[in-house]
């Protein structure tokens, strides 16, 4: 159960006065999380008659315009109901030291559009959705709601999203504002003489009556310690409601700061430890030194994994590879068609060792696809913008919309890969990372995204025969760099990596798949087979409905 947030404040309090005093005071704390490179989010929801948009428009006029973004959650766009639904605001969430301030959230978004869902999977199933405020005033929620898989995926969906931006050092705020029965009716009141107001449509009490078992439900199963609500109500004047809130606000700024501060100097502690660890490692000639319960990463011996059953002498002849070539490019040609016409999207993840053959495979890929309803997605070294946001920040922009495909020349699995390996992050950090990326992909596979990845695999033989091929061909040495060759002297460190990888973040809905790639024949035919199979298994009799007569 959830308790009230009411700081209290003396009877002869005079509250102009001490918003007077607050707006200084959270001005001061915006410059120091900015200096701290805190990004926060601050969360309103709450009913509509408590003057919740000035209540707001109160604490962020204090703030510096160029420190915050604000963010009116209203129905979405066409565009964006195209999208998985927690993604429309993953692109919003704040860069490092900087605020954003969301006029209600997930939460409302999420009642709405997920519990009036006929479908079972929120997304392009059903992009007639009823998503207005007026909807869920008029169709009330069930009591059973609450315990659909519905509900379920949009709770663990909001806790999942928010528990990994706290983990990754953004500070959730999150303040819902209500009001007892009195004063909506007062505030409603107030309302009618001030502007037209359609009762029957947007009156809260139909809210109340119908649906607040499960707004209840929402607020108490997402009150989580990473990211706890603060329950204020609004019930005498809005002086007070201000003072209030900037309090609470203040209150949970200070927590930030205090958290900000307190990780630095573990951070600083833990960094110092390792570098006298590592010292002594280095000046020392006890063979037993590697046993030492190290505060840095000590590297574990290599273990057999999935790499290690991979069969690398598969092959086609160019004949057979010829003939399967057309045959399966027909058949994805076809595929892709049938994905576009049932508004079904798919993103496909090519990872894999240097002159492993991504780039051959993508473009038998995308020979056999109308350039209109594909994306091919090149990823490099992240931006210096890049590193103000969250790590997967920076591929939500690729996701792609209903019926369309995005095919990631290299992902976000960088962050388990070269990011580990080159320590550009800690090793907690990359750790951590599996359980977000898995989180990352159900939020795609939730809303009826086709996910299939890719390792390319050839042997360490076989790529240096082809580094020095392409070091020799003047029409490819550009595809060779330095930065190859330094990456293959950590050969075994990748080796070790990419197999934990697999092993962590191959799931039933998002599967890798190891592509035996010495011989490039054979690489290519199976992505193209897996790709039409997997295709075929998911729009399955919607695929037949679509048959053109296309098929061999």
């Amino acid at each position: 159960m959830i308790s009230e947030t009411n700081p209290v404040f003396p009877e002869e309090t005079d509250y102009k006065e001490l918003i007077k005093e607050y707006s200084e005071e959270l001005g001061i704390l915006q410059r120091e999380a900015k200096d701290l490179e805190i990004p926060i989010i601050i969360v309103f929801e709450g009913w509509y008659d408590v003057f919740i948009g000035e209540i707001i428009n109160r604490q962020i006029l204090p703030l510096d315009s160029r420190g915050f973004d604000f963010h009116f959650t209203d129905a979405p766009t066409s565009e964006e109901n195209k999208k998985p639904f927690i993604f429309r605001f993953s692109q919003k969430i704040p860069p490092k030291g900087k605020i954003a301030v969301f006029d209600r959230s997930w939460y409302m978004r999420g009642l709405i559009e997920y519990l009036l869902n006929e479908s079972n999977v929120f997304g392009c199933s059903n992009l007639s959705l009823k998503t207005n405020l007026e909807a869920i005033l008029t169709e009330p929620a069930s009591k059973n709601s609450i315990n659909s898989p519905k509900f379920n995926t949009l709770i663990n969906t909001i806790n999942q999203f928010e528990k990994t931006l706290t983990d990754n050092g953004t500070y959730i705020i999150k303040i819902y504002l209500g009001a007892r029965k009195e004063k909506r009716m007062e505030s409603r009141k107030m309302w009618e003489k001030i502007i037209p107001y359609d009762i029957d449509k947007r009156s809260t009490e139909k809210i109340y009556k119908k649906d607040v078992h499960v707004l209840k439900e929402v607020i108490e199963q997402t009150n989580t310690e990473y990211a706890p609500w603060n329950l204020y109500f609004v019930d005498k004047d809005l002086d007070l409601a201000t003072v209030s809130t900037m309090k609470i606000l203040m209150d949970e700024m200070k927590k930030a700061i205090f958290d900000a501060k307190s990780k630095q100097i573990i951070d600083r502690e833990r960094a110092e430890t390792c570098a006298i660890e590592q010292a002594a490692a280095t000046s020392s000639t006890d063979s037993n030194v590697n046993n030492i319960n190290s505060a840095c990463e000590m590297q574990k011996p290599a273990r057999a994994g999935p790499l290690d059953k991979a069969d690398l002498t598969k092959s086609y002849s160019k004949k057979e590879y010829k003939e399967k070539l057309k045959k399966y490019q027909r058949k994805l040609s076809f595929s892709h068609y049938s994905l576009y016409m049932n508004k079904k999207p798919m993103v496909l993840v090519f990872e894999g060792w240097d002159a492993a053959g991504k780039g051959g495979s993508i473009k038998r890929i995308v020979q056999a696809m109308n350039p209109r309803y594909y994306r091919v997605i090149p990823i490099a070294s992240p931006t210096v913008v890049d590193k103000k946001y969250h790590y997967l920040w920076r591929f939500l922009d690729g996701i792609p919309p209903c019926g369309k495909t995005s095919i990631y020349d290299r992902s976000w699995y960088g962050r388990v890969m070269v990011e580990r390996i080159e320590n550009f992050c800690a090793k907690d950090e990359w750790q951590r990372a599996y359980e977000e990326i898995n989180d990352f992909e159900k939020a795609m596979t939730n809303s009826g995204v086709i996910v299939i990845k890719f390792w390319m695999h050839i042997s360490k033989e076989k790529q240096y025969e082809r580094f020095t091929a392409r070091s020799l061909n003047p029409l490819k040495q550009w595809k060779l760099t330095d930065e190859d060759w330094r990456n293959r002297e950590k050969w075994d460190d990748y080796y070790e990596a990419v197999n934990e990888m697999i092993e962590k973040t191959s799931t039933e809905k998002a599967p890798w798949v190891v592509v035996e790639a010495n011989d490039k024949y054979y690489a290519r035919i199976k992505v193209l087979k897996t790709v039409v199979k997997r295709i075929e298994e998911e729009l399955g009799s919607e695929m037949e409905e679509m048959d053109l007569n296309f098929r061999l």
